[in-house]
């Protein structure tokens, strides 16, 4: 069925009513329990604006939307101690699991890493909401790093904007890519006729550059590839490899072959200056463990 959209004008004679009881009265087959849950996991809206506290008074000629995926079971994300990868007094970075956004969705349904980081930092004591500070595709996992005050927050924007951020992935693709290293220079745009897909256009597209090598192969005609996209794109990487006839397993937005477990994108290591100290930190996440499950001769790499 996918996501729901309901949507509304608070009317005066339903000024002040709590914002759970409000929804459920204007739409009977969202009960009252289901609209608490909606409104706590972020599926509601005051005026473009997120509410999140089922008891918010309604006000009245408020635009109220609410966004509920029916067939979407209500989660949360934990960060688990073993997933924080590096912690000090400015920067949180956790190595964020396959499926789970970066940060809420429109219905908030599948939790986000981001409020789990918050939570973490919450549990220690710290203030500091965590921005975004760059983002990986939800299928997409490995690195994902965090700031915890303003001033390091700044600091990480700049560098992102000014291109001193390294960042490598690890791809996994079939069949493989004709050639073993290589650069995809190669204008990336969005499709108009598809909600959130990308495509290669020289007409309408912005300059995208990705450089890969091919670390292995396996002997199903799967292969390894170290990817190191030079701008920051959407879906940059998944674009220009399915470009090159090498799409992403389990990538089947862009063509990538069908696995039952695997979405063979990973960020493997994120480079950077430290925000206070400026010297190069170096932040890398570990191989999924479901990439050597499914793929054994991925142990045979030791130029990870």
């Amino acid at each position: 069925m996918g996501v729901r959209t309901f949507t509304a004008v608070i009317g005066a004679e339903q000024a002040g009513t709590r914002l759970d009881r409000l929804i459920a009265d204007l739409w009977p087959e969202l009960s009252r329990k289901l609209a608490q849950r909606i409104v706590t996991a972020g599926g509601c809206y005051l005026d473009g604006r997120r509410r999140q506290v089922a008891a918010t008074p309604a006000p009245a000629g408020g635009r109220l939307k609410v966004c509920v995926d029916p067939d979407h079971p209500f989660r949360a994300f934990h960060l688990e101690p073993s997933a924080v990868l590096f912690e000090d007094d400015d920067l949180l970075v956790v190595d964020k699991p396959s499926g789970t956004p970066v940060a809420l969705s429109a219905t908030g349904q599948e939790g986000s890493v981001q409020l789990g980081a918050a939570a973490h930092l919450a549990r220690a004591g710290a203030a500091h909401r965590p921005a975004v500070l760059h983002r990986l595709d939800q299928p997409t996992s490995g690195v994902l790093l965090f700031a915890k005050n303003t001033p390091a927050e700044k600091a990480v924007y700049e560098r992102f904007r000014l291109g001193g951020v390294m960042k490598t992935y690890l791809a996994l693709v079939h069949p493989a890519p004709a050639r073993s290293a290589g650069r995809i220079e190669a204008a990336i745009a969005r499709r108009v006729d598809r909600r959130n897909q990308y495509k290669v256009s020289r007409e309408r597209g912005k300059p995208s550059l990705t450089e890969y090598r091919r670390l292995g192969q396996g002997p199903d005609g799967t292969a390894l590839l170290a990817v190191s996209p030079r701008t920051g794109r959407s879906h940059q990487i998944r674009v220009h490899l399915a470009w090159i006839g090498a799409p992403i397993v389990g990538d089947a937005l862009y063509g990538g072959a069908a696995h039952p477990a695997v979405f063979g994108l990973h960020a493997r290591r994120l480079e950077l200056p430290h925000p206070r100290t400026g010297r190069l930190a170096v932040f890398t996440a570990p191989v999924p463990a479901g990439w050597l499950a499914a793929f054994p001769w991925l142990e045979t790499i030791t130029d990870w």
